[in-house]
This record gives structure tokens, sequence and C-alpha cells, in this order.
């Protein structure tokens, strides 16, 4: 006895799964997925855009008059630590403007500033308030600010194919947004 099996018909969608129990469930794509997949589509069809979005314009807009080098250097930073940060923000700084005049770069990279900031003031602030050591507040922004941002980039820009940012470029933000008067390495409101 014999069992004559075709696959003759369409396929819709698979799923291949053995001994499965209970539901199975498709996620959609999160917001950060499909812009990178728009980022990749603006990029290929070279589709720029003109102008800069409001929550983008604000992290570029500089808050106070006090340098990234001072503010690194009242952070306790020495000055060849000053000199890689400064290299790292200035590399950053290139990528932005090449990548700049693509919507999706710009609501990326402000979703990735305000991740940063707001990190960074919710984990290291209260370090520097507290007058913690230099090493300690390098380590947690590694492990607070840094690897947070690229956990999501790889997870939501696996597909990405034009900014692969980097730890280098993740720090690159840091101190952009250290030079914009973003972000403070020491509590200048206890001066």
């Amino acid at each position: 006895m014999g069992q004559d099996v075709n696959n003759n018909g369409e396929v819709q969608s698979q799923l291949n799964a053995a001994n499965v129990e209970g539901n199975i469930y498709f996620a959609k794509k999160t917001r950060f997925a499909r812009r990178f997949e728009k980022l990749n589509q603006e990029v290929k069809n070279d589709e720029r855009y003109e102008g800069t979005m409001e929550a983008f314009k604000f992290y570029l807009t500089k808050l106070d008059g006090i340098s990234a080098e001072t503010k690194l250097s009242d952070g306790g930073f020495t000055e060849n630590e000053v000199i890689n940060a400064i290299r790292r923000k200035e590399k950053y700084a290139k990528r932005l403007q090449l990548n700049r005049f693509f919507e999706s770069a710009q609501w990326i990279d402000s979703q990735l500033f305000a991740k940063i900031k707001m990190d960074f003031e919710g984990f290291i602030t209260p370090l520097i308030d507290n007058g913690a050591s230099k090493s300690e507040i390098l380590k947690e922004v590694i492990v607070k600010v840094v690897q947070p941002v690229l956990d999501l980039i790889n997870l939501e820009g696996e597909d990405d194919e034009v900014l692969n940012y980097n730890a280098e470029d993740i720090f690159g933000m840091v101190y952009y947004l250290t030079g914009q008067c973003h972000i403070n390495w020491k509590n200048y409101d206890s001066i």
C-alpha cells in the first residue's frame, strides 16, 4: 500500500517546525527595521532629502559654548584621551555629513542620539555626580550606553547596507553629543 504525494499547488507560506505545541506568532517588523530597509532603498535609488527633520535638528544644535575638549578635560580625560575622543567625534561627523541627505538616516541617527542621551543621563550622569572614577565611568559608558545601541542596530539593522555603525562610531556619537553640549562629563551645576 503506497501513498501518492504531490506538491503541484502554489506555496503561500511555509513553516518548518516539528512538534510545535501552542500558538505561533509572526512578529511585524519594527519601526527601526523598516527604516533601515527604507534607507537601503533611498541610497540605492539616490532619493535625497533636502530638509532636516526637527528631531534631528535638535541634536545638531549646539546648546552652550563649552568645547568638547574642555568638557572632556574637565571630566578627567588625559590629553591623549581627548585627542582620541575628538578623532572619534570627527570621524562620526564626516559620516553624518555623508548620510544626512537621506531622510531615514536622519531618523535613525536622531533615534540613536536620543537613546544615547537618555542612557547617558540615566546611568552615567549619576556616576559623575557621585564622583566615580573616570575608568569606572568609561566602563559603564561601554556597558550602559554603547553596547545597548550596538545591540539595537545589530538586531534591527541586520540588513543595513549603508550606516554599518560599529563601537567606534557609537563612541563618536557620544563625543559628538558632547561637542554639541548635550552630554557633560562633569557636573557644571555644582561649580
